[in-house]
């Protein structure tokens, strides 16, 4: 797609933007930034309203004309070189003496006036700190008109400030940042973005309409598709087990009691049957990680102990502690929980129940070592071990 046109006649409606100069009396150029109707890498679209005019449902951006110098625009990008050299080329300067570049929609005018400022080398006039989306709009005027060179201070601080706020979720946030760090080359930021995406993802990675590459977002997916195959061969070999071998635990039946809730649990999240397959739609590792965390952790206690706060969970754990109002507890008390069909009896002893030793304890801590497997992601790499780009 072309990003920009040379305006061989003046349009009328390019004189409703406002004017900003960046280059004072050296002003050969003008840069026109279109409004846009679209938002910006939008992570959900929006859902149209039947109750409002579609000319309503979202304000248009201001546009807005940028004074420039040739001379910087030439040095900073090649792309635009070669835009002046072709708009030359057709004689096509305007009645007020400049060329005119109009940008294709898409573009945010403060992003670009930013840039150009930077350009320009008006540091004054540059921001020192700006958010995470102006940084991504900042990012996608730089790519597309490869401007790295002339930004790259800036873009350094920008990002030292801002650094601190990358998250561990799969959202619109954790997209920007591993588009910003590919394109301003901060690779300890692409990897450990890229290490997010691939546990948190349930999916190819959402672009938003960034021109992110297509071998970040294979990458990306292949890891995720290794990381939710090893998960997933853990979790039903768990199951296997469970379901297969002599009851290891007799007396408090914690394997039947673990294999139905784990059963239920990942049902429920389409984990179980059927198994997912590759590519693993709409499957993560943080999902499988969840169910098994939440199925693990299952708080069983009976309904006395729970108003005191005291007894111990499913595993023999301590839940808090026991009222001094209530220091004797019977000793057999009766606990069901919804998935047991039958009355289940734990002994307690003092003012917590007895604690035992079986291979159902033993396979939920394997369970629990899921969200260990993450660990292991590596994340995408920019650079090879000799310093030459991947991507």
């Amino acid at each position: 797609m072309d990003t920009v046109k040379v305006a061989v006649v003046g349009s009328p409606f390019a004189n409703m933007f406002p004017i900003y100069d960046v280059a004072g009396d050296e002003a050969d150029v003008l840069l026109i930034v279109q409004s846009s109707t679209k938002p910006f890498a939008p992570w959900d679209e929006p859902v149209p309203n039947p109750y409002r005019p579609a000319t309503a449902a979202l304000k248009s951006a201001s546009g807005l004309r940028i004074k420039a110098s040739s001379k910087h625009i030439i040095l900073a990008s090649r792309v635009l070189k070669n835009k002046l050299h072709h708009a030359n080329a057709k004689t096509s300067t305007q009645s007020d003496g400049r060329i005119h570049l109009t940008l294709a929609e898409g573009f945010d005018p403060k992003a670009v006036s930013i840039v150009l400022n930077a350009i320009h080398s008006r540091g004054s006039k540059v921001p020192r700190v700006i958010d995470l989306e102006t940084l991504a709009k900042i990012a996608f005027f730089v790519d597309r008109f490869q401007l790295y060179d002339a930004v790259e201070i800036y873009a350094d601080r920008w990002i030292a400030k801002l650094e601190d706020q990358l998250g561990d979720a799969y959202d619109r946030d954790l997209v920007f940042w591993i588009y910003t760090s590919y394109v301003f080359r901060r690779g300890d930021l692409f990897q450990a973005a890229t290490r997010i995406a691939v546990a948190h993802s349930n999916g190819p990675l959402r672009t938003l309409g960034l021109p992110i590459r297509e071998k970040i977002i294979r990458d990306i997916d292949l890891q995720r598709q290794s990381l939710v195959s090893t998960s997933l061969i853990t979790l039903h070999a768990a199951l296997e087990t469970l379901a297969t071998t002599t009851p290891s635990c007799p007396k408090y039946h914690c394997d039947s009691f673990l294999l139905g809730e784990l059963i239920k649990t990942l049902t429920k999240a389409r984990l179980f049957w059927p198994r997912p397959e590759k590519p693993f739609a709409s499957v993560s590792h943080t999902a499988i990680v969840d169910a098994v965390v939440s199925t693990a952790q299952f708080q069983w206690r009976s309904p006395e102990v729970v108003k005191t706060g005291g007894g111990s969970d499913l595993w023999g754990n301590p839940i808090g502690k026991t009222s001094p109002k209530r220091a004797t507890i019977q000793s057999h008390q009766q606990i069901t929980p919804e998935s047991s069909p039958e009355p289940v009896v734990r002994v307690a002893s003092g003012n917590s129940f007895e604690t035992h030793a079986c291979e159902a304890r033993k396979l939920v801590a394997g369970l629990e070592g899921l969200e260990g497997l993450a660990e292991g992601v590596k994340g995408l790499a920019l650079q090879s071990g000799s310093g030459y780009q991947l991507y």
